[in-house]
């Protein structure tokens, strides 16, 4: 039987599945483009596409470590709207500088990890029904420190650089991601981390079994998780510049949505790269059914068929996550 040549095996990889993405995010950029090139083919939209996406990617980069282990961790959004209030709160009514912002904001963020984990690692209680539970406490906590109130803050120069900043042309947000998501390509690929990661998230008691110490993973994931979503509430109060309760618990679903899409992409299960894809194709998406005068609610829908679309082509459903 004669073999493809190397130039038809390359050939396949990139027309497989697994490259899709970036077949339907050019397909999403022919058309709008040709449909509304005047307002959709200016750089001021693609800054404003990877803007949006900066603190989408922050939450979806945060829980997907989480999710390598097996861990579902749905108060990310939560707890990155209860930095943001936070934050704008200390600024606004005490006053206080950079530095004591992001360390109690941080701080107050990775408490909400701790809880989780020491639920889910020791009482052994869902991680769905766990995070799902916290998250629904940091959103109240929020809501009490705002009060209804829109807060607005007045944050030094500097840090309000660091959430509306670009370089080059690209906002310094979304900059931010890449390179997290670099680092966790990194540690995923070539690292015996990443190997103790994929392993608990594949099977936890062979992975045990093995010396590794899952509960230990567990913990250390859901912390991660709870720190990224309060860094993205600290981009997303400099960037806005006003903060509200009801902001933040936006990107819950779209954050989850660039997940499952990812997992389809590149790697087959959840990746960095194919993580960050699925949060451009989503935002070139959204953003140019806005451009041709889509009601607000377009958005939502169309996250919700993303996600569901994601989930049926990954053929294993929530096993291809690990």
């Amino acid at each position: 039987m004669r073999r493809p040549s190397s130039g038809c095996t390359v050939l396949q990889s990139i027309l497989h599945q697994r490259y899709a993405g970036f077949w339907v995010l050019t397909a999403e950029v022919i058309v709008f483009g040709l449909v509304s090139p005047h307002t959709f083919l200016t750089g001021l939209t693609l800054r404003t596409i990877l803007s949006d996406g900066a603190v989408t990617s922050l939450l979806a980069l945060g829980i997907m470590f989480p999710l390598l282990t097996g861990i579902f961790d749905l108060s990310m959004a939560w707890v990155a709207g209860f930095a943001m209030v936070m934050a704008s709160y200390l600024s606004a009514s005490h006053g206080l500088g950079t530095g004591a912002i992001c360390v109690l904001t941080l701080g107050g963020s990775t408490v909400f990890g701790m809880i989780s984990a020491l639920l889910v690692s020791k009482l052994r209680v869902n991680s769905m029904v766990t995070t799902l539970g916290v998250g629904t406490i940091a959103l109240g906590l929020t809501g009490l420190i705002a009060n209804g109130n829109t807060i607005t803050p007045s944050f030094t120069s500097g840090f309000t650089e660091f959430g509306r900043g670009d370089l080059f042309g690209v906002p310094l947000a979304f900059i931010y991601a890449v390179f997290i998501a670099a680092a966790m390509y990194y540690v995923l690929e070539h690292t015996a981390l990443g190997r103790w990661l994929q392993a608990t998230g594949g099977n936890p008691v062979a992975a045990r079994l093995a010396g590794i110490r899952v509960v230990r993973l567990q913990v250390g994931v859901l912390i991660v998780s709870a720190f990224m979503s309060g860094f993205a509430g600290l981009v997303l109060a400099t960037g806005i510049g006003v903060a509200t309760e009801s902001t933040a618990p936006a990107f819950l679903l779209p954050g989850i949505a660039a997940v499952f899409l990812g997992a389809t992409q590149i790697k087959e299960r959840a990746n960095p790269w194919g993580t960050m894809l699925g949060v451009v194709l989503l935002g070139t998406g959204i953003k140019g059914l806005q451009l041709l005068g889509a009601a607000p609610w377009v958005s939502d829908f169309f996250n919700g068929a993303v996600l569901l679309i994601a989930v049926a082509i990954s053929g294993k459903g929530i096993d291809r996550l690990h």
